[in-house]
Parts: C-alpha cells; structure tokens; sequence
C-alpha cells in the first residue's frame, strides 16, 4: 500500500526544524530559539544562583571593625566555602550556554557570569582572564563594562594597583548603567583604600552613597567613610558618618563599633560616663575589651601616655581569645612603650607577644618582626649588665651577710609561690562551690543569709579555712599539730625519732654521719655556685659586663637612634673598664655622637693620641682628604713592596717603619689592610706576644670586610694557643 503524502511531509518539516535550531546557524529563527532557551534556562538560574551565593557570601563575613574596615567585602577562600556548591553550579550552568548556545546573544553575559563565580572562589587568574576574553571578544557587548570593573577588582585583591587604574581609566569612559555605576564607584574607592590614598577613596564613597538603598551594606561603607576621615584628620565628618551608620539598619557589632568611634571624636567632651554606662549593657559583655581599648585610645589621643597603658592591659586581658585583636592591642602596647616612653625591656616583651600570635591583620610583620630582634638583643645585653653587677656585688659581701641576704630571698620567693598556690586552690573551691549551689538551685546570697548549721554552709566552711590556713598554714590532722617543729615533742615513739633525723639531727648510732641539708639550705647553696667568688671568674663576669655596655651602646647609637644615652653608655663603659679592648671604637663612635658639640674634638684627640695608628683615625682623616691620585695608588703599592720584601729579610725594625710610614702618608689606599696586617706580623718580631695578640685583635675589628681577615683570625688563635 503506498505511503501517504502528507507522512513524508511531516517527516520533511522535522528534519528542517532540527537542522535549523543548531547553535552555528545565523537564521532568525535559529538565533530567537537559542536566545530564549539561553537566557532562561542556563544563563537564568546561574545568575540567581550567584546573587544567592553572594547574599551568603556577605552575611558570613569576617569584618574586623576595630581595624580600617575595607570598602568591599575582601574575597576569603574560608567563606566560599560555605557556598562551594552554588558556585560549581554557576559554573556549570554558565559554561552550558557557551558550549550549547553559541550563536545566542547572551553569550557575553554567560562569562560574565563565570567570571565573576571564579573571582568569588578565589580563583583570580581564570577570573581575570575570562574577563580579559569579554573584554577582547565583545567590545560592543551589554557585559563589557561589568567584565572591567570585575577585572578592576580582580587586580587590586591581586595587589596589582597600577594595572587596576589603567583599567579604571578604561572604564571611566565607558557608558554605565546606574547599578555598573555605582559598582565601579565602590571599586574605584576600594582601590585607593588599598593604596592608602585615604582621601580620594573618600571623596569617591561621598559620590557612591546616594545610589545606595537604606540596608546594612549601606551602613557598613557609611563606617569605612568615618575611618578614612578619621585618617586624614577631619573628626567632624568622621562623627556624621558614624551617626548615618545607625540609620541604616546597621548588625549590632557595627552599630557598637560605630557609636565607641562616635564617642573617640567628640570634641570638648569627656566620654568616660559613656564608656562605663557601655560596659555595664549586658549585651556588650562579649565586647568589653573594645571598650577598654577605646578608653586606652581616648587618654593617648589627649597625651596621657601613662594612663592610656593600664586601659590597653585590661583590653588585652579581656581579648586573650581573640587572637587577632590581642594582637592589635599588644603592638599598641609595644609602639608606645618603644616611643615615647622608650621602655625597650617592655616593648620587647610586647613586640614578641605580636610575633608569636602571627596575626593576618598586621600588613608590617615583617618590620614588627626586625624591630623585635634589635629589642631582643637590647634586652639581652641590659639584663647581663644587671644580673653580672648583681653578682660582682653579693661575691663582695661577708659570708655571713651573704647567706642571711640569700635565705631571705628564697624565703621569701617560696612564701610568694606558697600564697599563690593557695590563692588559686581558693579560687579553685570557690568556682566549685559556685558550681555545686547552681546545680541544686541554691543562690549564695540566700545561703549566707540562712540560719543553717555552719558545716552546711559552704561559704562559711571556705571562709574558716581560710582564717585557719592565715593563721595556722597547711596543716596535717595528728597530735600536736599546733607545734612548728616535731623535735621539741615530749613524746618518744621512734616515729618522732625518725622525724628529727629526718630533719637533719646528728644519729646517735652514727655521730660521723653528715647532716641532711634543708632544701632551703640546698637552694641557697646552688644560687652561690653562679656567684664569681674567684678572681678567674670575677673576671670573667667583668669582661661580660664589658661587652655588654658596649653593644648596648651600639644599639642606643645605631639602632634605636638614642644619642644621649649610647653617650651616657659609652661613658660609662670608658669610666668603668679605663682599659677596655673597645676603647678605640668607643671614643670613635662618641665623637660620632657629639658631632657639633665642644666635646666631639675632645674624644678626636683622645683617639688620636691613644691610637694614632688605627682604622677609626685613618677613617676620620680620610673623610678630610680628597681620594689618592694614581700616582699616590702607585706609590703606596711601590711601598708595601718594599716593606714586604725588608721583612722577608729580616730588617724588621725597618719594614716596621716603612709600614708605619705607608698607613699614614697613604691613608684610605687600596692597600691598607695589607699594611695593617704586615704591621701585625711585624710586632711579633719586634715586641712581646700580648702586642702582637692586641694588633691582630686590632686588624679584625678595623677591617672586618678584609679578604685576609679570616688569615688574621687563624694567626689569632695560633697565638692564643702557644
């Protein structure tokens, strides 16, 4: 039976219709289907995905307030997470409209999308590029200015500023929507933020905030606002932008945040009846060492240095679980003790607190870091000035004296640790008994109150071990507990025999026996042993302190820029060591130190008559002379060889001279430290073992730089040995 026409028509128009809907055909109706399917299937649902993602993103973030709060919400790897699923999606969904819908005009809009998914993972190189691709590919698309201002920011989280401002230039010029407007004024402001161009990111915001709804992304800008003006000394808009935070519907932290730096700026105004009246609301008690740490900043604002400290300390007591702000409060802590109040032991304490915690907040902790080392040496060669001078005194005081002084401090270290110990094991009970009368539903109040037996009170029990132990110490229930000593008992069981040999009483059975030692005893015995009662090793504690002061002094002049006192420590050094190894270096660095003043050419000539022939002379007459001429080069190297070659003779009273004649007539040639060391060698020749040690002691402190140092240094402990 032959086949119906209209069968293999149907069959036909099929055909035609499948062919017509593939993604590389340019026919109209090709094109409107794969705009449609595109633009609401894929592109659609991937786009609700990422703002739904980005709502999340935002919700969970991580804001520290108490430090400059970042225009935009920084991209953090730790929160995408929380949406690691959506943006798959996106991605997926979004490359489905490349791969299925090439000819749909939404295309750019797809990679927009992908784009601004991967900068959100945290993947900035892909983002970057795909936002490139648009860029490249569709200049005339609707997603080109989205996918700029995607690429501005892309680069600033890649620290890439320069780059991101030529793209912002691009930018500038493009038409914008008002929402692309107000997305590339934000990231414009976010940009010199990170730049620390304070004043263009907030004029930039001023221009941003009308476009914005009243909603807490809002409030949040407006709080970034008050901290750029508060950075570039403008208080009074810092204070209405603060005041703005609360109109619009700020979360409780930023509301907190915004009103303490509300009250930091008030002028003419004393807001410590605010800051109590703060820390007395219940709901800020998880955020009282922010108040504290205000309270610190207000008394450093006005100059009170002193009193700011004490408000830090409670700040950082309060903040021991939050690593990040205790890291803050501790550098505030460090900066100030460093300068003004140049208290370098606590500074160094504090500098190695910040260190310890590492902290992602701080940008400088590379240079915090540096400045802790320096401090570490500082307070290093300060506490053996101390603990040596401590030591040379008891070594001088009578042995009876001595060990009277000794028993006292241990006495009265362990009666320290004893109240401690007890301190804690009281707090201890107390936080027991606390959690004995929650559980039975027992206020303290109501116990104390009634009129039960005393031994069912348990405040009452505390409060009479307590008066027992003050009076009575640690005592074990048995006979005759109320005696201090056990050998005055009248009773003669073998266990009190027992307990007076125990506690050193000559045995009879034994009168050779030696006694035991008490560990007071024992203690004060082991503190003597570090005490240099020999001449040997008070003299090992003197050259100790020696080097001490003198690096000291070093730090006070080259580290911590303290002329005065490397003055007052080189002084010192030359007053209490008038033969110091260091001398030469002390009295060149003191008349670096004085430069300007009378007493610069009073240090100057004592080097000079001390030390005619050392480095720290040829330096300062150097610095006075104009280079050698070649010729003089010349004649330097003529003289050396001279000198040299009379050595290898044997003449050396006559090298010696020619040696001396070449460092002073040719100071500063190229030459230098091969005079300097030849001279070395020629002392040994000339003079004793002490004159020649001291002279390559000499030639490694003057040229440390010196290719034939390490010579020098194997010719030193050669000598030392023989």
């Amino acid at each position: 039976m032959p086949t119906p026409l209209y069968r293999y028509s149907f069959l036909v128009l099929l055909l035609l219709g499948m062919i017509s809907c593939t993604q590389h055909s340019t026919a109209p109706a090709n094109v409107a289907f794969h705009n449609l399917t595109s633009k609401y299937n894929a592109l659609l649902q991937a786009q609700e995905l990422l703002g739904e993602a980005n709502k999340t993103i935002f919700s969970n973030r991580r804001d520290n307030y108490a430090a400059l709060l970042p225009v935009l919400v920084p991209i953090d790897s730790q929160v995408a997470l929380l949406v690691t699923n959506e943006l798959a999606s996106v991605i997926k969904k979004a490359s489905l409209v490349a791969e299925r819908h090439q000819n749909a005009k939404y295309l750019d809009d797809a990679y927009l999308v992908l784009g601004q998914a991967r900068l959100q993972q945290g993947d900035i190189r892909n983002a970057i590029e795909t936002f490139k691709y648009i860029n490249t590919n569709y200049p005339d698309g609707n997603a080109r200015s989205a996918a700029l201002i995607g690429l501005m920011r892309a680069y600033t989280e890649e620290g890439e500023y320069n780059v991101a401002l030529r793209v912002a230039d691009v930018v500038r010029n493009l038409p914008l929507s008002k929402s692309e407007t107000l997305e590339y004024y934000l990231t414009k402001a976010y940009l010199h933020q990170q730049r620390r161009e304070y004043a263009v990111a907030a004029a930039i915001l001023e221009e941003s905030l009308p476009m914005m709804p009243k909603n807490d992304r809002k409030a949040r800008v407006y709080y970034a606002l008050g901290q750029l003006y508060e950075l570039t000394d403008k208080p009074a808009k810092a204070m209405s932008q603060y005041a703005a935070v609360q109109r619009n519907r700020p979360n409780y932290d930023l509301s907190f945040y915004a009103r303490l730096n509300s009250l930091l700026n008030q002028p003419n105004q004393d807001p410590k009846v605010s800051f109590n009246r703060m820390l007395r609301d219940r709901k800020n008690a998880d955020l009282q060492d922010q108040i504290y740490f205000a309270m610190g900043s207000y008394e450093e604002r006005r100059g009170h240095i002193r009193e700011a400290i004490p408000y830090y300390k409670r700040a950082a007591s309060l903040a021991a679980q939050k690593p990040e702000q205790l890291a803050a409060v501790y550098l505030r802590i460090a900066d100030l003790s460093y300068d003004p109040l140049q208290d370098y032991e606590s500074a160094q304490m504090y500098y190695d607190s910040t260190v310890q915690l590492r902290p992602r907040n701080l940008g400088n902790l590379a240079q915090i870091t540096e400045k802790k080392r320096g401090l570490d040496q500082f307070v290093m060669h300060l506490r053996v000035i101390k603990t040596e001078d401590s030591l040379q005194r008891l070594a001088a005081m009578n042995p009876t004296q001595l060990d009277k002084y000794l028993e006292k401090v241990v006495s009265d270290r362990q009666a320290k640790e004893a109240a401690e110990k007890r301190l804690a094991e009281e707090k201890a009970a107390r936080a027991r008994q606390e959690q004995m009368l929650a559980a039975s539903g027992i206020q303290p109040d109501n116990v104390q109150a009634s009129n039960v037996w005393y031994f069912y009170n348990p405040n009452s029990v505390q409060r009479g071990r307590q008066e027992f132990q003050e009076k009575w110490g640690t005592r074990k229930l048995e006979d005759n507990w109320r005696r201090v000593t056990k050998e005055t008992s009248l009773t003669s069981d073998n266990s009190n025999i027992t307990a007076v040999r125990q506690q050193g009483a000559v045995d009879p059975s034994n009168p050779q026996a030696t006694q035991a030692v008490s560990p007071l005893q024992a203690e004060v015995e082991s503190m003597k042993k570090t005490i240099p009662f020999t001449p040997e090793a008070l003299d090992a504690s003197r050259k100790k302190q020696e080097l001490a002061y003198f690096e000291l002094g070093k730090l006070y002049r080259l580290t911590l820029n303290e002329n005065q006192k490397a003055i007052q420590t080189f002084e010192q050094l030359l007053t209490l060591f008038p033969r110091t190894q260091y001398e030469s270096e002390t009295l060149y660095l003191l008349y670096l130190a004085t430069e300007g003043t009378p007493r610069q050419g009073e240090y100057k000539n004592r080097l000079f008559q001390k030390f005619p022939d050392s480095y720290y002379v040829r330096l300062i007459n150097r610095s006075s002379l104009t280079p050698l001429t070649a010729g003089a080069e010349s004649e330097a190297q003529n003289l050396y060889a001279q000198a040299y070659e009379t050595y290898r003779q044997g003449d050396y009273t006559n090298a010696l001279s020619q040696t001396e004649r070449g460092l002073q007539a040719y100071a500063g040639n190229a030459l230098e430290d091969k005079f300097a060391l030849l001279k070395a060698m020629l002392m040994a020749k000339t003079q004793n073992a002490e004159a020649y040690r001291k002279a390559l002691n000499e030639f490694i402190q003057n040229y440390p730089g010196s290719n034939l140092k390490p010579m020098a240094e194997e010719m030193l402990t050669a000598a030392k040995g023989k």
